[in-house]
């Protein structure tokens, strides 16, 4: 379910806003997931829904906003989408050079592998988030950087500031 939450959300945007919001992957991977949409579509076109799905695409927008600007002045860093979930914001990012981390947890990433395989110089890392041994995995020769979409949701606040604290020992 929270999987499909975000995705849709785009899916709705894209179909009712196109020239804001063209999203033709959200529109392949619902259409790819066995999963009912009907009752979620019902909800997404009153106004709060509306919002909620336009709330999703906007932050989706803005991350792959901050992560091209990174990537201007660091060309060859690692992209890491904590908690990935079905986003796809590194393929929308990816210039040729960078690399891409998806870090969720092993069934979400049994999943993404069956929907959005990893690309040349992307790899999906099945881990929790709080265990930090998939900081080994990335690779901040040529610069890092981060980003989460919605996943702090489900964080207590200290779990937070601790993996924030691992991150920023690991990663200077």
């Amino acid at each position: 379910e929270t999987l499909v939450i975000p995705l849709f959300g785009r899916l709705v945007c894209s179909e009712r806003f196109p020239a804001l919001f063209s999203d033709p992957e959200a529109k392949r991977i619902c259409g790819s997931l066995d999963y009912d949409f009907e009752e979620k579509r019902k909800k997404m076109e009153s106004p709060a829904g509306l919002f909620g799905a336009l709330e999703v695409a906007q932050r989706q927008y803005d991350l792959l906003c901050e992560v091209k600007n990174y990537l201007g002045e660091h060309p060859e860093a690692a992209v890491v989408n904590l908690g990935c979930g079905l986003d796809d914001t590194f393929s929308k990012a990816d210039n040729g050079l960078c690399r891409g981390y998806n870090i969720d947890f092993p069934d979400v990433i049994a999943v993404r592998n069956e929907l959005l395989p990893a690309g040349e110089r992307e790899q999906n890392i099945a881990c929790d988030l709080n265990d930090y041994s998939w900081m080994d995995l990335i690779d901040p020769t040529d610069g890092v950087v981060f980003f989460a979409a919605g996943v702090f949701y489900y964080f207590r606040t200290e779990d937070v500031k601790k993996l924030f604290l691992a991150m920023a020992d690991r990663f200077p």
